[in-house]
């Protein structure tokens, strides 16, 4: 498998499942801080990357099962844990697919409200996001189809992501950027040139 289709891969099967990772963490190992977190997803995305995906059946499951030996593999390492931490390790059971009937509807009504969002967006902005996030065009790709500049591009899609997540963060479901974050992402001052 050549380095496009491995990102390809990734970003299909284990990237739509790292907020939920996240949050998984948060709750079960209490004693890991935001750092230990993405320590641990950055650990987590390195032994993935060498491995051979055609054999992974469920790349939710797969990303779960090496994030936990990796807590335990931490906890092994280290020579003083936590009691806490013995037990929150303990106690870390992989969430079913098929068990969570209420997991697939949340999922469900999340990309329902994803959807409104993304229609929300000004039109280049959305166009732009829609081309890249949903069909897989590059910017260079992105820039041909709509006749700009691929920094043109660039902005609308920096613009729509810095959008998409203020929306979304608003109920807690992502964490809201600050608006230093959305001005370095050229979100705000010059929202009226969308």
């Amino acid at each position: 498998m050549d380095e496009q289709a491995r990102y390809q891969w990734i970003a299909a099967h284990i990237l739509p499942y790292e907020g939920e990772v996240r949050g998984w963490l948060r709750r079960h190992v209490r004693t890991l801080s935001s750092a230990d977190i993405d320590d641990l997803l950055q650990e987590a995305y390195a032994r993935l990357w060498p491995g051979d995906f055609a054999r992974i059946a469920n790349g939710r499951s797969y990303f779960y099962t090496v994030v936990r030996n990796l807590v335990a593999e931490q906890a092994r390492r280290a020579r003083i844990i936590p009691m806490e931490r013995m037990g929150e390790i303990d106690s870390l059971h992989i969430p079913s697919i098929d068990s969570e009937p209420e997991r697939r509807v949340a999922a469900r009504q999340e990309l329902a409200r994803l959807q409104t969002i993304i229609e929300a967006l000004p039109g280049q902005c959305r166009r732009a996001f829609e081309l890249q996030k949903l069909h897989g065009l590059s910017q260079r790709e992105i820039a041909a189809e709509m006749q700009i500049s691929e920094k043109t591009v660039e902005k609308h899609l920096a613009r729509a992501l810095a959008r998409v997540i203020e929306a979304m963060g608003e109920d807690g479901s992502l964490p809201a950027r600050s608006g230093a974050t959305r001005g370095a992402m050229g979100y705000g001052a010059d929202r009226k040139n969308d």
